[in-house]
Parts: C-alpha cells; structure tokens; sequence
C-alpha cells in the first residue's frame, strides 16, 4: 500500500516542479491540485476568482482535494491556500506523507510577485500581499510535522529530502 504524498506550502514554494520530480523518482503518478481544479471548472483560476469569487473556488478545491486522499502511488501538489479551509486541514494533517514547503517572501516575490495567474498578488503592491498571507497562514503550515526549506536548495535537492524523510 502506498499512500499517496501531498506538498503544501506557499505560491511559489516549488509544489508543482518539485511533485514532478518526485513522482518521476518514485515511479508514481503526479496530480497538479489546481490543474485538476482548471479542468473540472472548465476555466482558468483567474476566471474562477473574476467571475465566481474565492468562496466557489475553495469549494471546488475541496472536492478535488477529496479524490486524492484514498489515491495511492499518488503525489499530489496542493494549492497554497488549501489549509486555510478547516476541512481540508483536518484532512490534510489526517494523512500519513504532507511535506510543508517553506519559502521566504522575497523569494516568493522573485518567482511569481508579477505573475498575472496568480489572483491573490493582484494590485500595487504584490510584495505587501505575500507578506500579509504568509502571516494569516503561518499558523496552519507550523502544523505539518515535516518541513523542508526550499530557498537554498534546487528542486532536485528538496525531492531528495523528501525521499529520504519519508522514508520510500
């Protein structure tokens, strides 16, 4: 039996790039949490939060989550907002393989401050809005027993951590 493993962490920690190489290492298949969102609402984050508001994205984020949590052979990236919804957390922290990614804000700032995908960095001050969600969610990545730095490390290093902190 092979549970499957989810990467929480910030916008811009790595999840995605980093639950690539992971499953490759692993032999497992890989799940973009937000990819699969973008299918099954048939438009893009952006279109979701214009037109439907963050309140049905979490829904529909939910109900994706939901799917992985039985998967196995499964990595699953996870978008950085899912653990501020109460369910998930207690889904998520019920789970036997979460890796928390942590990033510093300037490094966030560097990989996806003016990127347009990301609704949430919006506006005149992207650097002020990491910083402000980094605090309102600190709290619920403290949680996560295991934690791995990304912002000394390649992608390559931080699947190997994870390889060799879980164990598989």
């Amino acid at each position: 039996m092979n549970p499957p493993v989810f990467l929480v962490g910030f916008m811009g920690s790595g999840k995605t790039r980093i639950g690539q190489l992971l499953s490759k290492r692993m032999g497992w298949s890989w799940l973009d949490l937000d990819d699969r969102i973008v299918e099954v609402a048939g438009k893009s984050i952006p279109d979701i939060f214009a037109q439907e508001g963050e309140t049905a994205f979490r829904k529909m984020e939910r109900q994706c989550l939901q799917e992985t949590l039985s998967a196995e052979s499964l990595v699953v990236s996870c978008g950085g907002g899912i653990v501020t919804q109460p369910d998930n957390l207690q889904d998520l922290l019920n789970q036997q393989r979460v890796v928390c990614l942590r990033i510093q804000p300037e490094t966030v700032f560097r990989r996806v401050g003016n990127d347009p995908r990301r609704p949430l960095l919006q506006g005149s001050d992207s650097m002020g809005q990491i910083r402000k969600l980094m605090q309102e969610r600190e709290a619920y990545y403290q949680k996560f027993p295991f934690q791995v730095d990304v912002d000394k490390c390649r992608a390559s290093e931080v699947a190997d951590q994870i390889v060799k902190g879980l164990g598989l």
